[in-house]
């Protein structure tokens, strides 16, 4: 019994953790973020590669706009010295498949130097659509996304947020393969010692009752009426001939 129960115990467990990793990611290779719209005061939309709670995979920040866009990568420091005081749509969470939670950070409707005049970006892009993928394994840098031209504008450019998550489809699919397994070998044991109870017993034999064993008590009676009985041999038998005849 004490297998049959860790073995359930274990394809339950097993079974959960799956469910909950497909709860999360999904069913397909790729996980995004529904999208949405950056707000009217904002000059820049800020996100923070750190925190996305993923590991051993990619990332990808997708922005489009009917204008053009720059995006650029950079640390911390620079982004948060460039950024200080510019109003800007700031990403604080991530909840994959559902949103991206963000806020906005009041301040200056845009900075006194415009992006491209700074040398520290690690990785600049620009056009009306412009992404980004990371690796979440590699130090975390600042993602920063701002109106190309000076004149520009960020409003309603539309934000989404995406994640190769093939790995984590085949292990959950492993780990339920595995938690149906042990539920199998559980109910096996489980089943085979409820079955057990009802198992016919047999029942004693009247000598086993009074404390005797039937085979051997009868056996050695029987030896003892043999060894008391003398053999007939041929000698006897003339006696008991002759005894016979004189009474006659």
């Amino acid at each position: 019994m004490a297998i049959g129960l860790l073995c359930t115990a274990g394809g339950l467990v097993l079974g959960a953790l799956s469910a909950s990793a497909l709860s999360v990611v999904g069913t397909g290779e790729v996980t995004e973020t529904e999208p949405f719209a950056v707000g009217d005061e904002a000059y820049a939309l800020v996100l923070d590669q750190a925190i996305v709670p993923f590991d051993k995979t990619d990332a990808t920040l997708t922005v489009e706009s009917d204008q053009e866009l720059f995006i650029g990568t950079a640390n911390g420091v620079d982004a948060d010295d460039y950024l200080t005081g510019v109003a800007h749509e700031e990403i604080t969470d991530v909840e994959f498949p559902e949103t991206a939670i963000h806020r906005t950070v009041a301040g200056d409707p845009a900075p006194v130097n415009p992006p491209d005049s700074r040398d520290w970006w690690t990785h600049t892009d620009t056009g009306t659509t412009v992404s980004h993928t990371f690796d979440l394994e590699a130090a975390p840098q600042v993602i920063v996304v701002t109106p190309a031209a000076e004149d520009g504008s960020l409003a309603d450019a539309q934000v989404t947020l995406s994640m190769d998550v093939h790995e984590v489809l085949g292990l959950s699919i492993a780990g339920f393969a595995g938690a149906v397994a042990l539920l199998g070998v559980g109910a096996f044991y489980l089943l085979r010692w409820w079955f057990g109870g009802f198992r016919p017993r047999p029942r004693p034999r009247s000598g086993a009752r009074s404390g005797q064993r039937p085979g051997r008590a009868g056996t050695k009676a029987e030896r003892a009426g043999t060894a008391a009985v003398p053999s007939a041999g041929p000698g006897t038998g003339s006696a008991a001939r002759g005894t016979t005849g004189g009474a006659v």
